[in-house]
């Protein structure tokens, strides 16, 4: 934020589909009035990398409930919230930046952003390592899990009998595929034999170690229960993201 003793934060909720967004603003009387004044709104975008899905969603209130369209996004979705004006107007520059001096007023045109927050990694565990496709090829009822190491990120394709296909965003389908994907661990944790650990793998591994010190890991083949794993990692979400929705 330009200006210098205003404070900007927020707090994201996310699950699948939706994120309950809570933006905090203080010190900043001049924003605090552009709000009420309808010339600034709280904003929230959506973005997802790989389908390049983009929204923007606004609203009065400091409280917003976000939602998108499952069909819209593949693997990770990122959570940004800010401040946004969504209408031209002059403001004036007191308490901003001394790089502002002597400017008087500045004009401010719809879609420019007044704030920034973190960005948030909006996916679960289960959304950002899943692709669903169909597969002509399977018998009703059928669906296989391939490690997918494209772009260097550990990921798993799920191939899916169309009557599968059709019911993929039932939680009973979609934790049948994330076992069979935790089936895999640690086979698809290098994309190369003599290669470490992916990063994705070990935020898996310490996440486990921290929850459940009880769990048998991947490492313990004799004891690993890839359906207990897959209970376990269902809920997770990976980490927040750092500013601009990079990658892993």
């Amino acid at each position: 934020m330009d200006w210098v003793e205003a404070a900007y934060e927020t707090e994201v909720e996310a699950r699948t589909g939706q994120a309950t967004v809570v933006h905090r603003l203080s010190r900043a009387p001049v924003l605090e009035q552009l709000i009420e004044d309808g010339d600034v709104a709280w904003a929230t975008e959506v973005r997802c990398p790989k389908t390049l899905m983009a929204k923007i969603q606004t609203s009065a209130e400091a409280r917003q409930i976000v939602k998108w369209d499952l069909e819209d996004v593949d693997h990770e979705v990122f959570v940004m919230p800010g401040l946004l004006a969504v209408r031209d107007f002059s403001m004036r520059l007191s308490g901003l930046s001394s790089v502002y001096e002597g400017a008087g007023e500045l004009r401010v045109s719809r879609g420019y952003w007044l704030a920034k927050g973190e960005t948030w990694r909006a996916s679960t565990l289960l959304e950002s390592l899943l692709t669903f496709r169909v597969d002509e090829d399977l018998a009703n009822g059928q669906m296989a899990v391939e490690p997918d190491h494209g772009g260097g990120h550990l990921r798993f394709l799920i191939r899916m009998a169309s009557d599968v296909y059709a019911n993929r965003h039932d939680r009973a389908v979609r934790i049948a595929a994330l076992i069979g994907a935790c089936a895999h661990f640690p086979v698809a944790f290098r994309s190369r034999e003599d290669e470490e650990e992916l990063p994705m793998a070990q935020l898996l591994r310490d996440h486990l170690e921290g929850k459940q010190s009880s769990i048998a890991l991947w490492d313990d083949r004799a004891n690993y229960d890839p359906t207990r794993v897959a209970t376990l990692l269902e809920p997770f979400r990976p980490r927040l993201a750092s500013n601009g929705g990079g990658g892993e």
